[in-house]
């Protein structure tokens, strides 16, 4: 059964505490409920045909869903047994495009952005750049600087070194580490950090995790998730791009009312006992999604369920019956996924959840009723047709003195956003426009001094954020030409009330 969503807090602000500022995660987890123990999974994906027989499934449910004995005595048998449970559809040989690099390599301290994560032990489980293993030093350094600050029971959050902004999360045996030269805030880095936790979390949930850890400390957690790295490489990009996660809203497929109508009334006609939720995407971008009542899916767990579509290859080609933790909905057990394009080459994808791990065949009939009766109604050409028209400029609203903008609203948790003009053709200039959105975010919800509208004039463009308190309640970050030029904002945020005036404009 589902656990009721924990609110997320905001992250706090300051540099480094110390003992004489006692400090307490907002964000600790109270223990799971007793007797809440789920099988070990270290696999992602199960990809099945649909003529696959029913004795091949049973054996490939065994193979994906026997839990691995963590009582071994060495991390040797512990990976032999996560071997013979990884399945081949993880691509456990992926080549990762900048795996070469090391600290002693001239782009290596080039990146913008680097994210790491380590055991609570000092033991490397992930860089963005570089080999784990040519990083041990460097990971071994950020393990003694989180456990010299515990050791006076405080938490270190962040460190600023010249241009550098270094920020830390702890969540639970994992250390989460972003290292990045950008306007982006403490606040703003650790909702990537949290991704990243989240995303580990949706392969092994959060019980497994610390039973993992709770039974042996220095376990190596690079065993089980080898494979998956390439779906944690491709939320950070996604995060690096997007502003919806920023801005924790979802990106919705443009289409006629009537036709979103048709799709989810198909949607609901289907659906089993079965059934959980229905999510149908295309494109990166939401089209409907079917849940019960008493439930509901955070944006979040919408971003992980994209990113898992995103980063597969395996589903064009064969339905998968795939097994995914979705944190914010129950971070402590699986649901089991049925997960398939549409037919006809649609860039539509369907996943279809339960509870059930022996529903497959159930879910895949529930899945050929609604492709069946879409086909009828002509709904997939018209969601074929809707992704090439999906992307509209800024002339389509006729405001001329507008570049660019991103609008959230917080009633639907909808954004949207025309495309980039040709002015930020250049990945530098798209870079810079990304940076400016996020340091206005974060100006407009400011923990010490939080305001409603922001102006700024800078040296090419001036930009205007706007958060209303009435319905119907919304964000706005717009960008327009630039009038006289005046100073460029400061590399980060400002953290008191005097950098600012009473009417919030910079």
């Amino acid at each position: 059964s589902a656990l009721p969503e924990a609110p997320l807090l905001p992250m706090p602000r300051g540099q480094l505490h110390s003992n004489h500022t006692p400090y307490s995660d907002p964000f600790k987890r109270a223990p799971p409920p007793p007797g809440d123990d789920p099988s070990l999974r270290s696999d992602m994906l199960i990809s099945l045909t649909t003529s696959v027989a029913d004795t091949s499934l049973r054996q490939s449910l065994a193979v994906g869903l026997s839990p691995p004995d963590l009582n071994l005595p060495s991390d040797e048998e512990i990976a032999q047994i996560a071997t013979r449970a990884r399945l081949d559809s993880v691509s456990s040989d992926h080549q990762r495009e900048y795996e070469d690099e090391d600290v002693d390599s001239p782009t290596w301290s080039q990146h913008q952005k680097h994210i790491f994560i380590l055991s609570i032990s000092g033991k490397p489980v992930y860089s963005r750049y570089g080999k784990e293993d040519k990083l041990v030093n460097l990971f071994g350094i950020m393990q003694a600087l989180v456990s010299f600050v515990q050791d006076d029971k405080d938490n270190l959050r962040t460190i600023v070194a010249g241009e550098h902004r270094f920020v830390f999360v702890c969540r639970g045996p994992l250390v989460f580490v972003a290292v990045a030269k950008s306007r982006q805030s403490e606040s703003q880095l650790a909702i990537q950090l949290l991704y990243t936790y989240n995303q580990i979390l949706s392969v092994l949930t959060y019980t497994q995790l610390h039973q993992i850890f709770d039974r042996s400390p220095g376990f190596d957690l690079r065993y089980l998730l080898q494979g998956s790295e390439k779906f944690i490489d491709n939320i950070l990009n996604m995060v690096d791009s997007d502003p919806s996660f920023i801005l924790s809203g979802i990106r919705c497929l443009a289409m006629p009312l009537s036709l979103r109508q048709a799709i989810t009334s198909t949607l609901m006609q289907y659906r089993t006992k079965d059934v959980l939720f229905m999510v149908l995407v295309a494109d990166n971008q939401l089209i409907t999604y079917i849940k019960p009542k008493e439930h509901n899916l955070l944006p979040m767990d919408i971003h992980l369920i994209l990113n898992l579509v995103d980063a597969s290859t395996s589903f064009r080609s064969a339905e998968s019956w795939t097994p995914i933790c979705l944190p914010k909905f129950n971070d402590t057990g699986f649901l089991h996924a049925h997960v398939s394009y549409l037919p006809n080459d649609s860039p539509a994808c369907l996943l279809i959840f339960s509870t059930d791990k022996e529903k497959f065949f159930a879910l895949q009939e529930c899945q050929q009723r609604i492709v069946e009766k879409l086909e009828r109604l002509g709904c997939l050409q018209s969601i074929r047709q809707a992704v090439k028209e999906a992307h509209y400029g800024i002339d389509h609203l006729q405001a001329t003195e507008i570049r660019h903008f991103v609008y959230k609203s917080r009633k639907t948790s909808c954004v949207t956003s025309p495309q980039i003009p040709c002015i930020y053709s250049d990945r530098q200039d798209r870079e810079r426009l990304f940076e400016l959105y996020m340091w206005i975010h974060q100006n407009l919800h400011s923990h010490s001094w939080p305001i409603k509208i922001l102006y700024h004039v800078g040296e090419k463009e001036a930009l205007l954020g706007w958060t209303t308190s009435k319905p119907p309640r919304s964000v706005t970050l717009s960008t327009s030409p630039a009038r006289p030029p005046v100073s460029p904002p400061p590399r980060y945020p400002a953290s008191t009330p005097t950098d600012r005036t009473g009417r919030g404009c910079l």
